[in-house]
């Protein structure tokens, strides 16, 4: 299993890991980071920076417990930085707390330190050019894979692991050695180096505390430890050199940070460098700041002191032993398919950088400049749609294709009065000349304020209201929002001239057809009447005739 992986989650838009990555070991895909492994010298700050605890470091404290519940004797080889992290003074309080766990003994790698700055000495006396200490193995992973010309430079020892594990081993043949620590890399140390002869298992101290608060088991930091020793310097900035008997012939140089590691690396790397013993730690601070160090911890200052209390510069471990301590280093660079400068020209103008004024390195992305995001697009390692700028650009394009081709009129304005958006439609409606530059200006001048005051004060909007505008002497249909949050006012305009006189048209041709019907049927009720009339005597004339012949006839 990898020492580092990420878990699922929305890394959208985030890009903090990449952007805190020194060496850019991370692939974005599908909205996920992923650790690229070959890449990778798993210095750990990915873990500490990550906002949703996506980076997960690989837990080995159940193989541990497993060597227990098997009935192993497990030595615990405690890193020096351990009184930073548990805030002791030495090692009785905490070794009484993890003896609790069921361990067999608890000892200190500084003794392990004291061996390999012992053989740091002997290599100054050898007349090595430059010596680059091995202790932190994100510097010798550095070193492997991105400056692999310094590899001569970097000192054939055993870390103070693996030197302790060793001895623990020869005294102990039949110990399981466990190595806790603040460093997520020591587990690639001990799967790369340390498994044969050496550190069975490795934990970091953020799972030893964890360990502890799960057994509820405490720690006594009452207890004093009245022996102080040397090599519990190496923890912090300068703690080797600290250790050592210097010789006037070598300059001794503390620098720590990846960062600042590397610039240091590309002078070695140029050459012409005499009589340096250069200590390098990943971690600024060194391993009193390591990733894994207890989230409760005190801030490094303290860390130091705290480690600086505990050792003594004259007094040191006076261990005798016929222990190997030499190391080789190889070359294990990752491989990269480098772009050419047409292929990174095509990436960079398919984001809109085709100018030098285009490139705004702003690092959003993660990536220092747009150049380098362009190689990682290339690599597979980045997406376009990385680039913020770029972005926040199409976004904006495709929002002002919108607001340009809708047939409404909509102006947007602020909370002085001020018009901020003013579309084409609305140039249209006003007919004004679209060279004519609206944003900005005061919208008194095209619209009537205290109408927009009204609807502020009362927080009521106006919604499909039809009127008739005479800076336009248009009509149209108004709709006014006011959105409070944003303290913007958006103004709504459908011409609805030609709507509105064609209404007007109709309705007037509907009061003539009305007053020309009611003509009509006056005209023919009168017709009716008149023919009533004249039907009525015609009626009655017959009637008295007929009568009469009736009688006639009777007689």
């Amino acid at each position: 299993m990898e020492v580092l992986s990420f878990k699922k989650a929305n890394c959208k838009n985030c890009y903090k890991c990449i952007r805190e990555c020194p060496i850019k070991a991370i692939r974005f895909k599908e909205h996920q980071a992923q650790i690229i492994s070959d890449e990778c010298i798993l210095c750990g700050r990915c873990v500490r920076i990550c906002p949703q605890n996506a980076k997960q470091v690989r837990d080995d404290t159940d193989v541990v417990k497993g060597y227990l519940k098997a009935g192993k004797k497990v030595i615990v080889s405690l890193a020096p930085s351990y009184v930073a992290a548990f805030q002791v003074s030495g090692l009785p309080a905490i070794a009484e707390a993890i003896k609790k766990l069921g361990v067999y003994d608890v000892r200190e790698t500084a003794v392990g330190a004291n061996m390999v700055k012992r053989q740091y000495e002997k290599l100054v006396e050898s007349g090595m050019p430059v010596i680059i200490s091995t202790c932190c193995h994100s510097i010798v992973r550095l070193v492997q894979k991105y400056y692999p010309a310094c590899i001569p430079c970097l000192a054939p020892v055993i870390s103070p692991m693996h030197a302790h594990a060793k001895l623990i081993k020869e005294q102990n043949p039949d110990a399981m050695v466990v190595f806790v620590s603040p460093c997520i890399s020591k587990k690639d140390e001990v799967d790369q180096y340390c498994r044969e002869n050496g550190v069975d298992c490795t934990i970091t101290f953020d799972e030893l505390y964890n360990w502890l608060e799960e057994e509820g088991i405490s720690i006594d930091r009452e207890k004093v430890d009245q022996d102080h020793f040397r090599s519990r310097f190496f923890p912090e900035t300068g703690g080797i050199l600290k250790s050592m008997d210097k010789s006037p012939d070598y300059r001794y140089i503390a620098v720590d940070g990846v960062e600042n590691c590397r610039q240091a690396l590309e002078e070695i790397q140029a050459g012409g460098m005499q009589g340096f013993f250069i200590e390098m730690s990943a971690c600024p601070g060194s391993c009193i700041n390591g990733p894994a160090m207890p989230k409760h911890h005190r801030g490094m200052i303290e860390a130091q002191c705290f480690v600086e209390d505990a050792a003594d510069k004259k007094r040191d471990y006076d261990v005798v032993h016929d222990i190997a301590l030499g190391k080789h280093v190889s070359e294990d660079m990752p491989s990269k398919d480098m772009p050419g400068e047409a292929a990174i020209a095509e990436i960079l103008a398919k984001i809109g950088k085709t100018r030098p004024e285009d490139m705004l390195n702003c690092g959003a992305c993660g990536y220092s400049t747009c150049r380098e995001k362009a190689i990682a697009v290339y690599q597979g390692k980045a997406e376009l749609e990385m680039c913020l700028p770029y972005m926040k650009e199409r976004a904006e394009s495709v929002s002002n294709k919108i607001l340009d081709s809708t047939p409404n009129a909509i102006i947007a304005v602020d909370a002085s009065f001020h018009i901020q958006q003013f579309n084409r439609a609305a140039y249209q409606l006003y007919g004004l000349d679209a060279g004519e530059d609206m944003v900005g200006k005061p919208v008194g001048e095209v619209y009537d304020e205290a109408e927009l005051i009204e609807v502020i004060d009362s927080r009521k909007n106006i919604l499909s209201e039809r009127c008739f505008m005479e800076r336009c002497g248009l009509y149209v249909e108004k709709s006014i929002v006011y959105d409070a949050e944003d303290e913007l006012l958006l103004i709504f305009l459908k011409d609805i001239n030609a709507e509105e006189k064609e209404a007007q048209r109709t309705a007037a041709m509907r009061r003539d057809t009305v007053e020309i019907t009611d003509q009509v049927i006056s005209k023919q009720m009168r017709v009716v009447q008149e023919i009533a009339s004249l039907l009525g005597e015609t009626t009655a004339e017959t009637k008295i005739a007929l009568t009469k012949l009736k009688k006639s006839m009777e007689d």
